[in-house]
């Protein structure tokens, strides 16, 4: 279909700004395919949640993003040049160099968790790997992500923290610290096993409730990869695979909800992002 089309068929609001912009919010009721004479921009595209077309000719770029689709009309060729350049670096983020460091971290939490293992018997490092990949989907900080790859390295390993801020420097070390329980809840306490457990689990939903945004979306990141894993032993081993935890299912649960509130609290919330809305349904699918 062509732009003008599209634009005349289903545009719900237009919007012209000073600059020569003009703005068309489009309600269409199903996903759309290229408009004629446009690109599609896969190198700053996320299927499903982000799809990016681009013309030339039209000097028009249209953006779907989590199914709201806007198209920008520049009457100037040198604005639209601005807002491709301006959408490559809000999207394409992560450079070579970027590739680089995150290969090192990774290589670093691969030698760190050595050949440990997960409840489900797979070798731990793919939960960072998957940490990081949400992360990376969620277009995050560079040391954002490299913390994902190194979150467990000080709580379940001999690294410290000081070894991650000379090596990868402060801001991914307090990171990391940040997601870290304290030394003293770490080790073993006397009496019940699970009071230790809901101890452990109370200090962490109180420290997200106050957390920036970066460690909100840090720990969500974290939970996430988590319940995924949950979700598909459940479907192997069926209710049995609770025994393998600490605490029994009302808790898990109660923990998981609990972090879901932490995460959309304050101003630095998270409740916006699609890291937050898979956490939100997988709760409710696994409870």
């Amino acid at each position: 279909m062509k732009i003008r089309e599209l634009i005349s068929q289903y545009c719900s609001s237009t919007e012209k700004k000073g600059n020569g912009i003009t703005i068309y919010t489009l309600d269409v009721p199903e996903p759309i395919e290229a408009p004629e004479l446009f690109s599609y921009l896969g190198y700053l595209s996320e299927e499903p949640f982000r799809k990016i077309w681009a013309s030339d000719q039209y000097r028009m770029i249209a953006t779907e993003i989590d199914g709201k689709l806007t198209v920008y009309e520049h009457v100037r060729m040198a604005n639209y040049r601005i807002q491709l350049d301006g959408l490559q670096e809000k999207y394409e983020v992560h450079k070579e160099a970027d590739l680089t460091g995150l290969a090192d971290a990774f290589a670093f939490a691969v030698g760190a968790h050595n050949n440990a293992t997960r409840k489900s018997g797979t070798l731990y490092i793919s939960h960072p790997m998957n940490v990081a990949s949400i992360l990376l989907k969620e277009n995050a900080p560079l040391e954002l992500v490299m913390a994902g790859l190194l979150h467990d390295v000080v709580e379940d390993t001999d690294v410290d923290i000081e070894t991650i801020s000379s090596k990868y420097g402060q801001q991914v070390a307090d990171y990391v610290n940040a997601v870290t329980e304290p030394e003293e809840l770490r080790q073993p306490a006397s009496g019940n096993k699970a009071h230790t457990w809901k101890q452990r689990k109370e200090h962490t939903i109180s420290v997200i409730k106050s957390a920036d945004r970066e460690i909100k979306l840090l720990s969500c990141a974290d939970k996430l990869a988590n319940i995924r894993d949950l979700i598909s032993e459940l479907s192997i081993d069926g209710e049995c695979f609770w025994d393998k935890f600490n605490a029994p299912k009302e808790e898990q649960e109660w923990y998981y909800r609990s972090m879901l509130e932490a995460f959309a609290t304050g101003p630095q919330n998270i409740a916006e992002t699609r890291a937050y809305r898979e956490l939100k349904e997988c709760v409710e699918k696994l409870f």
